[in-house]
């Protein structure tokens, strides 16, 4: 992590930060990383993953526009994320299912 964040230009800590969604992804991140791993013999396939992840990583999602039972559960999920428990097997398989569907 060390050697990725001298390269990237940015202290451990921010890159840290940054792993952890305390600090904002930028494209300037995306790129030195991106860099940082094609440099280190990383696969197209591992590069394409990556430029993926960082691209979805920066989406915010807007809720006020949902009815005030949709925002609790979002704030539940968030909540439950941020004290370190995982999701269940079905929420993950759900949402990919709709990743997959709006990818498409």
């Amino acid at each position: 992590m060390k050697a990725m964040a001298e390269y990237m230009g940015i202290s451990a800590s921010h890159l840290s930060g940054i792993e952890y969604g305390e600090k904002r992804l930028s494209s300037k991140h995306i790129e030195s990383a991106t860099q940082f791993f094609v440099k280190n013999n990383a696969s197209t396939e591992q590069i394409s993953e990556l430029q993926l992840s960082a691209e979805q990583s920066k989406d915010i999602v807007h809720t006020g526009h949902l009815a005030p039972d949709a925002r609790g559960l979002v704030a539940a999920f968030a909540r439950r994320l941020q004290d370190g428990d995982a999701p269940t097997p079905e929420i993950i398989n759900w949402l990919a299912s709709k990743s997959k569907e709006r990818d498409r």
